[in-house]
């Protein structure tokens, strides 16, 4: 297994396990403070300060720009949307081929802002699939995408995942797209945009995973 294939993920795109083992799973989104000896403190965007704790294997990606242009039928990505018909995307994330499969599925996600309208706060969901050709657009599934575009200049994703499902997002121009690239510590630096994903035990929260957008980039997940 690849470095790239083992990002820890789990709480951005993976369902939550056994409830008598998962920890609880915290998201934080917002910049960083400072850096110390085995810790990162964040200011979340709602203006509170966060200690995180860094383990051994807490993974860390670099967050970069991408386009729609890298998505094509086949590919595997992740869209938070909000509600319309057909759903409407938020962020896009292009995962890496060695990701492939992470977190596969359509659930609940968080409050984010709109990126469609000005960037007020809307109930989201997330979706992890495989790019579809447009004849299974029906179908909700989280896995491959096809892709085709509206006469506004509207990209529609069909997005197929487990068990033959498929969901068909709309993704506006305009829409953040990203990718991953493997990171390491020496991106925690301050002032830095970052997406978090903690386990919390007690008043102590632990990083699983740590995305931190490239050159001032705030990630939109």
């Amino acid at each position: 297994m690849t470095k790239l294939t083992s990002i820890a993920f789990l709480g951005l795109l993976a369902l939550p396990g056994p409830a008598f083992a998962a920890p609880q799973v915290e998201r934080l989104r917002g910049t960083i403070e400072r850096t110390e000896s085995g810790t990162v403190t964040i200011r979340t965007d709602d203006g509170t300060a966060r200690t995180v704790a860094l383990a051994d294997d807490t993974r860390i990606s670099s967050l970069v720009p991408a386009s729609l242009d890298g998505v094509r039928d086949g590919s595997y990505i992740g869209t938070a949307t909000k509600d319309g018909d057909p759903p409407v995307a938020l962020e896009v994330l292009i995962f890496p081929e060695a990701l492939r499969g992470a977190g596969e599925g359509h659930r609940p996600w968080d409050v984010l802002p709109d990126t469609t309208a000005g960037g007020a706060p809307v109930e989201s969901r997330m979706t992890n699939g495989t790019v579809r050709p447009p004849e299974v657009e029906t179908r909700m599934t989280n896995g491959t995408v096809g892709t085709r575009k509206a006469g506004d200049g509207t990209t529609l994703l069909t997005v197929g995942y487990g068990g033959g499902k498929a969901l068909t997002v709309a993704v506006p121009p305009g829409t953040p797209v990203v990718t991953l690239e493997p990171g390491s510590r020496a991106l925690l630096v301050a002032g830095a945009k970052v997406f978090v994903v903690a386990s919390r035990d007690g008043d102590r929260l632990e990083g699983r995973s740590i995305s931190v957008g490239k050159d001032g980039l705030r990630p939109p997940m």
